[in-house]
């Protein structure tokens, strides 16, 4: 008593840490940084080998196979996706979901890649390593004015290096940047009438263009740089170059070759915003280190000061994300906001002015408190950060409530102000410690889960964590001085009578129909079982952006020219619907990530995407049905998948099946039976797989006989092909910004006729041209466009959409049904991916550290009790929370997914505290000699009116996330709500039935603790 009086007596330090940290807190919430999404870890990312001139198969065996061997022996590595195409390798690396070290995972990859690099052959360029795959662009940028796509990509160069100025820029990526190349188109014929190979004319221009370092001199006692220009600094340098034909003659380059610095051919990517043609410039800041909204702002004003410097050129937005950030953190802050209102009135009205307004300044002091811990501990202001600080809003009065209802009970009946709140202390605070103790052992699993379902909702436990401490830390400190302040002794009010009584017959009602209680609760138990059935699920909804994603897949092969034809007819047609504000195209690759669960594929000519943004989200579901019935009847040749943005972990698509083995024969097979087998399905949409169907390949086998005897080899042979078709680097003009590779070849380039293109010489000597028909043989065969591997082996992937109204459970559980139906022979497998497997990993997260939560539970409650009947009792409330989940969830129309499941999470640490506080109630009368029966109904009389006000709390605080935009927040909102409503009444008649059947009378001394 003594201790705890000197405690409550320091009140000028208690007010002081308590204004202190609240003032911190309102400073956080401005000035904290702020994102609208939790960043992930880099576990994910590429490795990106190009090997020129090589077909699939050598480019499978020569580069993936050492690749992925080295890469396989890092332990840390889950999974190894490779896609192999013609002169091309992309291997996806993905880190097991426990991995937080991951820069240290990175850098023995590299090491991986170093050593795979030395098995490669002799070709082979150097392999790029990009390990920050995850990060979304903050703002993309869109350049255009001008039909010229040279000067597009000079000044996107321009732009990229102003935007590196801005401190908060972390990486700048372009895309619509087609390349760049200087051609050099030689005149076949005219080299032939002045006798000069090709390869004569590459070794002068590549001895005119080297690097050569001229040393220094000592110059009156200072170093003197020796400079030799050794290089090309100018096209027209590059077009006047003697070419050397005898000792005494030569010509310039210009007379026997068209020399010009244009865009590569073919383009390596394109950009189309609103039908022009932009070079898009993705702005990436550093990830938990920046005020996005801020930097959005700065950002703006920065372009408005550059913009004269690229005129008539102009700077538009395409994606911007601080416009989302402030919409999102405004709207739960918001929610927030009338959440503290809503509760501190549900206080003032039910408890009265004065305890309704101690309780009501706890709330916001708490949440300030909380914030500023929140801050200093390095927290981001994100919306999971802030939705737990919503959901935590109901529960953190709970404690408060309790402290109240308790001081104002003692001055009732005659004691001070301090020895009311020194008792009252003295009496909960153990009590209360343990209840909050196992509501925060509910919330540790969810806080201490590893891998990316985890960190994307960690924000939520950690916020819920504080703040439930933090309450629990003011009940016994601060209400209690509060409560000296502004509680006065009363006679009794009708409302508090009136709840008492009917607490009183509720307690002997459960006593005297214990049996009936017991029954009827298990019915509903078994009624909301039954129901769950009734509920679809999901692992996370869509977003509630209002932007629709068209992914366009051509076969394998097909030139970029022919997707860039169609994905800017596509976006023309989408941007004729009224609904369509800003259509956006891109081809050669996917575009920009600009949406953190975006997946990227770089460097695929056959690979396109359209977005549409429209005025409202409902305005998609006309344009998407378009697309969807358009695809199949226009377009049967090309996969075009429409969906919306979707929250929660990267997923190629909700439905992902690979099928795995080593017969690549049977693999095709199958994954075609899969794939017809899926289509059949009710509720799959935009069926396909990424098989490919190969491409025509006209193959030249040399005679080396014959080439020996006319002076040529193979290396020349090959060349002469190659030069005729996509040209040979002989060298890189340096005078641009960056490195531009010079590219001899003939003037047709890859629109060289298929007819003529063995009738090209070689050159054994000047005016010895041998046609390369005269050297061997030729024959045309298919082969392989594209080859897919996961962890090493071949696979093919199917992948489905889901349609409104139908869930990716039931698709899978149809597909799993029918599998045995294909016949598969030993050796293949189908592998589930997509949200299966995504959702599977996470409960798999979640559930490995439930023990300790239950551990954690156990700890408190027998810490409290001592006692295993008073354990199990509040166990038993558990599963009350479904008979309202069940019908909430039916009710509103929302499926279960994994933000509903966090909401009975969360249902259980609150239900666990409704009982905790009861049994120490009837325990204190069963101390004092009361019968059970008397012992429950005066429980029951007295803590039914808190019991009630913190569920009416509860709900009130997170009523304003059910009216949220975001699709997140209110099926785990209405789960909590419909669940506390429904476990709060039956934990009246539960709790003390069970508590008169088990628990017996105790003397004083035996007082259970």
């Amino acid at each position: 008593m003594k201790q705890i009086a000197q405690a409550l007596g320091q009140r000028r330090m208690i007010v002081s840490l308590v204004i202190l940290l609240s003032a911190t807190g309102l400073a956080a919430w401005f000035g904290m940084i702020r994102q609208e999404d939790p960043a992930f870890p880099y576990r994910y990312g590429y490795v990106m080998v190009q090997f020129p001139g090589a077909d699939v198969e050598q480019v499978e065996h020569l580069v993936a196979r050492p690749i992925e061997e080295e890469i396989s022996e890092v332990e840390e590595i889950d999974e190894i996706k490779t896609t192999i195409r013609a002169g091309f390798l992309h291997v996806v690396v993905g880190m097991k979901q426990t991995v937080y070290d991951t820069d240290n995972v990175w850098d023995r990859v590299r090491v991986a890649v170093a050593r795979a690099k030395a098995r490669f052959p002799e070709g082979v360029l150097e392999p790029f390593v990009d390990d920050r795959q995850v990060d979304a662009a903050t703002v993309v940028l869109a350049l255009g004015g001008s039909n010229d796509t040279m000067q597009l990509q000079l000044a996107a160069e321009r732009l990229k290096n102003r935007l590196y100025s801005l401190s908060a820029v972390s990486r700048i990526r372009l895309y619509g940047d087609s390349g760049e190349q200087v051609t050099i188109a030689i005149d076949d014929s005219r080299i032939q009438t002045l006798g000069i190979t090709p390869e004569r004319i590459a070794a002068q221009l590549q001895s005119r263009n080297e690097i050569v370092p001229g040393g220094f001199l000592e110059v009156d006692g200072r170093q003197t740089l020796v400079r030799p220009q050794t290089e090309f600094r100018s096209i027209e340098e590059i077009a006047n170059t003697p070419i050397v034909l005898t000792a005494a003659q030569s010509v310039p380059l210009s007379s026997i070759a068209d020399v010009r610095f244009e865009v590569s051919d073919p383009p390596v990517q394109t950009a189309w915003m609103n039908g022009d043609q932009v070079v898009a410039v993705a702005v990436t800041v550093a990830r938990n280190k920046v005020n996005v909204v801020q930097f959005g702002e700065r950002l703006r004003e920065f372009l408005d000061e550059i913009r004269p410097e690229f005129a008539p050129l102009t700077i538009d937005e395409m994606f911007f994300q601080p416009t989302h950030v402030k919409s999102r953190l405004s709207e739960l802050g918001n929610s927030l906001l009338l959440g503290v209102l809503i509760v501190g009135l549900v206080l003032l009205l039910i408890m009265g002015p004065r305890m309704g307004l101690v309780v009501a300044l706890i709330v916001p002091l708490v949440t300030l408190s909380s914030l500023s811990l929140f801050a200093m501990g390095g927290g981001v202001l994100h919306q999971m950060a802030v939705a737990g600080m919503v959901i935590a809003l109901g529960m953190l009065v709970d404690n408060a409530i309790v402290m109240v209802e308790n001081i104002q009970w003692h001055m009732d009946r005659g004691a001070s102000a301090v020895e009311a709140a020194v008792s009252s202390v003295m009496e909960l605070a153990r009590p209360l410690g343990a209840a909050t103790g196992t509501t925060l052992a509910v919330f540790v699993p969810m806080a201490i889960s590893r891998g990316d379902t985890a960190d994307f909702t960690r924000g939520i436990p950690i916020t819920i964590l504080i703040m439930l401490t933090m309450s629990y830390l003011f009940a016994i400190l601060v209400t209690p001085l509060l409560s000296q302040f502004l509680l006065r002794p009363r006679t009794g009010t009708a409302q508090s009578n009136r709840l008492s009584d009917a607490g009183e017959q509720i307690g002997r009602f459960s006593v005297r129909h214990g049996p009936w209680v017991m029954a009827m609760v298990a019915g509903l138990i078994l009624a909301a079982v039954a129901g769950s059935t009734r509920i679809g699920q999901e692992f996370f909804p869509d977003t509630d952006r209002s932007q629709l994603v068209v992914d366009v897949y051509y076969p394998e092969g097909t030139p970029i020219g022919l997707t860039t034809d169609f994905v800017t007819d596509l976006a023309a047609e989408l941007a004729a619907f009224e609904q369509s504000t800003d259509v956006f195209a891109f081809s050669g690759n996917s575009g920009p990530r600009f949406f953190y669960n975006l997946n990227e594929n770089p460097r695929a000519p056959q690979i396109g995407r359209v977005v549409v943004n429209s005025k409202q989200v409902e305005d998609l579901a006309p344009l998407m049905s378009w697309v969807r019935s358009e695809a199949a009847n226009r377009w049967p040749e090309v996969q075009i998948v429409a969906r919306r943005l979707s929250q929660g972990p990267p997923a190629p698509a909700p439905v992902e099946l690979q099928v795995v083995g080593q017969n690549r024969a049977e693999l095709a097979r199958y994954a075609e039976k899969l794939t017809a087998m899926l289509r059949e399905i009710p509720g799959t949409a935009d069926v396909r797989h990424n098989l490919g169907i190969g491409i025509p390949s006209l193959k030249f086998e040399f005679n080396d006989s014959i080439a020996d005897a006319r002076g040529v080899s193979r290396r020349q042979l090959a060349q002469a092909l190659a030069r005729q078709t996509q040209g040979v680097t002989v060298g890189h003009y340096r005078a641009s910004d960056k490195p531009v590779p010079i590219v001899l070849r003939s003037r047709e380039g890859r629109r060289f006729d298929l007819g003529q293109l063995l009738a090209v010489n070689a050159y054994a000597a000047p005016h010895q041209g041998v046609p390369v028909m005269d050297t061997g043989r030729s024959e045309m065969e298919w082969q392989a466009a594209v080859i897919h591997h996961l962890d090493l082996e071949p696979v093919v992937t199917v992948f489905s959409e889901i349609e409104a109204g139908r869930t990716y459970p039931e698709v899978y559980e149809e597909v799993f049904r029918r599998l045995p139906e294909l016949g598969l022979p030993a050796g293949i497998r189908v592998i589930p991916g997509g949200y299966q497997e995504s959702s599977g990993e996470a409960n798999t997260a979640l559930f490995k550290t439930l023990p300790i939560g239950l551990i954690l539970l156990l700890f408190f409650l027998l810490l409290q009790f001592n006692s295993f009947r008073r354990v199990l009792i509040i166990l038993v409330t558990v599963p009350l929370a479904i008979t309202g989940v069940v019908p909430g969830l039916l009710f509103t129309g929302y499926p279960f997914g994994f933000t509903a499941m966090l909401g009975v999470i969360t249902l259980v640490g609150i239900v666990v505290n409704n009982a905790i506080v009861l049994i120490d109630t009837i325990d204190s009368q069963l101390t004092a000699g009361a019968s059970s029966a008397e012992a429950v109904a005066v429980a029951v009389s007295r803590r039914t009116r808190p019991i009630l006000l913190t569920t009416l709390t509860t709900v009130a605080g997170l009523l304003p996330l059910t009216f949220a935009s975001s699709t997140l927040w209110p099926p785990m909102a209405w789960s909590i709500i419909s669940g506390l409503l429904a476990a709060t009444v039956l934990t009246l008649g539960v709790v003390p039935t069970l508590s008169h059947w088990l628990l017996k009378p105790l003397k004083s001394s035996s007082r259970v603790q």
